[in-house]
């Protein structure tokens, strides 16, 4: 299995683009112009070379005027369970409120603060495990 590709720069020129992949290139660093995009031009290396690339990139390349938002795009994710794109964020910090706020009320009246207590700790972490996306058409939760 190969390394990904990760951007370790990205330039509004691609003149600027092309230096720095030589630079990196005379310093042993396999690396990739990506002009996709209208607005920058992104160098990509391997992940495995990217810390090192950004010191050869800091140390040869400093004039060079970049770019702030040279990271990877988000790329759209989708149900892991019916393959929708429609996905939302799970309402767990709703959850975990809802159940503070009955495990408290139940424990005061019934005077088993304890219990309650470890009902409310028990819930975190279920609620921790439960995964942040929820795809709206099947309800499946995922990371």
């Amino acid at each position: 299995m190969s390394d990904p590709l990760v951007t370790v720069t990205a330039y509004s020129a691609p003149a600027d683009a092309r230096v720095a992949k030589g630079e990196l290139d005379s310093a042993g660093i396999s690396s990739v112009v990506d002009e996709a995009l209208e607005r920058r031009v992104k160098v990509r290396v391997t992940n495995l070379d990217a810390i090192r690339a950004g010191d050869v990139l800091t140390a040869r390349c400093a004039t060079l005027a970049e770019i702030d938002e040279a990271d990877e795009d988000e790329a759209d994710t989708l149900c892991p369970a019916c393959g929708s794109p429609d996905m939302v964020p799970s309402r767990r910090g709703q959850m975990f409120a809802l159940i503070v706020t009955l495990a408290v009320a139940i424990g005061v009246a019934t005077e088993l603060v304890q219990a309650a207590i470890f009902a409310i700790a028990a819930a975190a972490v279920f609620l921790l495990i439960a995964g942040r996306r929820r795809c709206q058409n099947c309800n499946e939760t995922w990371d």
